[in-house]
């Protein structure tokens, strides 16, 4: 099963001190799928805490990735649930890549974005 994870949940795990830290591990996996926001975001603020970048790439390198461009953009415009249009790419990257289940920490985006994929909340 394709899961993708949300920001989020890569950066729970990724900065010091997060208290799902471990629960959200758990889901990161070779068969997990991530967008290039997702990558981006990732490696921003590993460097900001000082992780090598060499260190960043190579986890980063174990992942899947989502297209992020004109198909993924226009899904976002037509489904966006409230005022967070970032939350609306990441959905957007993971209905249009196929994707069968959405991993996030955010509550609110469980309830937004339920309907157009199964989005389990840690």
């Amino acid at each position: 099963m394709s899961a993708f994870l949300d920001a989020n949940v890569l950066l729970e795990v990724l900065l010091p001190g997060r208290l799902k830290a471990k629960m959200a591990a758990k889901y990161i996996q070779r068969e997990s799928v991530v967008s290039p926001l997702t990558a981006h975001l990732y490696v921003y603020f590993g460097k900001k805490e000082g992780f090598p970048l060499d260190a960043l790439m190579r986890n980063l390198a174990l992942l899947s990735f989502t297209d992020l461009g004109d198909a993924e953009v226009r899904w976002a415009i037509a489904n966006c649930q409230g005022d967070d249009f970032e939350d609306a790419l990441q959905v957007a990257c993971a209905v249009t890549y196929g994707c069968e289940e959405f991993v996030t920490l955010d509550r609110s985006l469980v309830q937004r974005y339920d309907r157009y994929i199964k989005v389990k909340h840690l």
